[in-house]
């Protein structure tokens, strides 16, 4: 195991923590692409496309740069689906870190790191409209240090912070495509309580469901 450390955010760390955030979002973009080409009517609407080019092109060498082309519009949706969530994030909570995380008694942002490098972080915040419940937000591990153990000191960190402030949940969501995620939760202790589909456009098209664990503080 790697030696880190975990320590509370500091005003210095804000250009790391936000490109930490992207690029572990950024990294969802193939998961999402995968799990698209395994869905039926996907394959279905592929097979169609491909059929029609074939029979207006007489080609089959033109039919596949076709299809090919359809493939690379879907690639550039999803690209551009995740960027935009991205942008969002960076102009809410992760635009004024400090704001957000470190001025109330109920929220907190921690980051992992080794050879002052950072290589982790997550942050909770109170949940809006229920007392006793905080939220962790913005779970994220470097690639390259995903077997070292940080992604479930950062989560025991969150409890123990939890437990400590008299809460007695700690809820969190995750995507459908962030497998490694899942079981991150659910080792530590979360349980999953639902799943619902993303209440946009490409998540009514595609039925790209978030999950929704839960952590009983004992």
């Amino acid at each position: 195991m790697a030696d880190f450390s975990i320590r509370r955010y500091k005003n210095s760390d804000y250009d790391a923590v936000r490109l930490m955030f992207a690029q572990g979002m950024l990294e969802q973009r193939s998961a999402t692409c995968f799990y698209l080409l395994k869905m039926p009517r996907v394959n279905l609407f592929l097979l169609v496309a491909f059929t029609t080019f074939l029979v207006v092109s007489k080609s089959y060498l033109l039919s596949l740069i076709c299809l090919a082309s359809l493939l690379a519009v879907g690639w550039h949706l999803i690209n551009s689906e995740v960027h935009q969530y991205v942008k969002r994030c960076h102009g809410e909570d992760l635009l004024d870190i400090e704001k957000s995380y470190m001025l109330n008694g109920s929220s907190c942002f921690w980051v992992a790191e080794t050879e002052r490098k950072l290589v982790g972080m997550v942050g909770v915040q109170a949940a809006q409209n229920s007392d006793g419940e905080i939220v962790l937000r913005r779970m994220s591990v470097a690639k390259d240090q995903r077997t070292h153990g940080i992604g479930k000191a950062l989560c025991r960190t969150v409890i123990d912070f939890a437990r400590k402030g008299g809460c007695k949940v700690v809820s969190l969501e995750t995507s459908m495509v962030q497998y490694a995620a899942q079981k991150l939760y659910e080792r530590v202790g979360f349980k999953e309580i639902k799943v619902m589909i993303l209440p946009t456009l490409f998540g009514k098209l595609t039925n790209f469901s978030i999950l929704y664990y839960t952590f009983d503080i004992k």
